[in-house]
């Protein structure tokens, strides 16, 4: 589930996966990207970084190219244009430190003004879906994006919040992310447990310690699913040319009666009612990652992978 409005040079989003996932990509150009995970979410890596829940963590939009998830998420999150925030932000004495810095760093101020963020950003999104007429009105639009952006605020000028860079990249999911390079550059080869440890110079045992932590699945069940949501992209999208059977077999699937179980279990439907409904538009972006000149997205499903 995912909601999305803009208020000028700020988005906010909402969104909630249900289950482990692997993104790839970049926030669009020249933006300060906030956001906070709602509890309980799974544990949350940033290029291999530990994200903690409970608090609001910013960064400029190419800070960060990778997100994994070992279980389900939901958070909130607001990407203002950084030109804009420092103009904004010009007025208020002590807070001309935000917008220098560009990697990520988290602020853990008092819950109570996390939940205020977090309620904010999404009772905002509430009132748009059902008064979509409200972004007409210019008075209105600033009322609400000043009501979110005196949210931030006061999570960063809290005396308690403190401010602090994330840990120090993690063994297993610093491992978990060269696996991942490897098997996404040889998704439509034929690819064994042996391939990878060979690659990257463990055992499997450290492999499969490393895919539980940070994703919650096994490298085999991470391949199958990286390898559909290839599939269902192609499948959706008439730009990209040939039968089912050919998309399906380019990005490693031989056997059609089982890639159509797995397709089916995955994403609901058969390959042909994709492949029929299929049109021009990108399918499959993390709905973060807007303006991102190469999308790259593996989401692992559960009923696929299991």
């Amino acid at each position: 589930m995912f909601n999305v409005a803009w208020l000028g040079p700020v988005q906010l989003v909402y969104e909630r996966v249900d289950h482990a996932f692997n993104y790839r990509g970049r926030a669009w150009k020249g933006a300060r990207i906030f956001f906070s995970y709602l509890l309980p979410s799974g544990g949350i890596f940033y290029d291999n970084r530990s994200v903690g829940a409970g608090g609001l963590t910013t960064h400029r939009w190419d800070a960060v190219e990778r997100v994994s998830c070992n279980r389900q998420m939901e958070l909130v999150l607001v990407a203002i244009d950084e030109q804009f925030l420092t103009e904004y932000l010009a007025a208020v004495p002590g807070l001309e430190h935000l917008t220098r810095n560009g990697a990520p760093a988290c602020y853990a101020p008092a819950q109570s003004l996390i939940s205020t963020f977090q309620r904010t950003v999404c009772g905002v999104l509430q009132e748009l879906v059902e008064q979509p007429a409200l972004l007409r009105n210019e008075r209105t639009r600033v009322g609400l994006q000043q009501r979110v952006l005196d949210t931030i605020i006061q999570v960063v000028a809290d005396p308690q919040a403190g401010t602090g860079r994330l840990s120090a990249p993690l063994t297993r999911a610093y491992i978990a992310g060269r696996a991942i390079d490897f098997i996404e550059s040889r998704l439509a080869d034929p690819i064994s447990i042996r391939d990878i440890c060979a690659r990257i110079r463990i055992c499997p045992r450290t492999l499969s310690y490393a895919f539980s932590e940070v994703l919650g699945t096994s490298p085999k069940s991470y391949l199958l699913a990286a390898r559909l949501n290839k599939v269902q992209r192609d499948l959706a999208d008439a730009r990209v040319h040939g039968s089912i059977q050919g998309i399906a077999t380019r990005w490693g699937f031989s056997h059609m009666g089982r890639f159509a179980q797995y397709y089916r279990a995955a994403f609901g439907e058969r390959p042909s009612d994709t492949y029929r409904a299929r049109s021009f538009q990108l399918v499959g972006e993390a709905p973060w990652l807007a303006g991102s000149s190469e999308p790259q997205v593996s989401v692992l499903l559960g009923s696929a992978t299991s």
